[in-house]
């Protein structure tokens, strides 16, 4: 648990060092931002299969 809070607080001071770009956009954001869009894409692959069933079984009434 050491490593991992260690690890963490390490990731959070570099990524809070590196400068915003011109567009208004820090680093540390598009970097944040790519990693929860690698997470999303990762579970859905896992589960996939899953939400496709799920997707289908869904009925509008109305």
């Amino acid at each position: 648990m050491r490593r991992l809070t260690a690890l963490r607080t390490h990731l959070a001071e570099v990524l809070g060092s590196i400068r915003g770009n011109d567009l208004g956009y820090s680093a540390e954001a598009t970097i944040l931002t790519g990693l929860l869009a690698a997470i999303g894409l990762t579970v859905g692959g896992i589960f996939r299969d899953e939400i496709v069933a799920a997707a289908r079984s869904i009925t509008f009434t109305g």
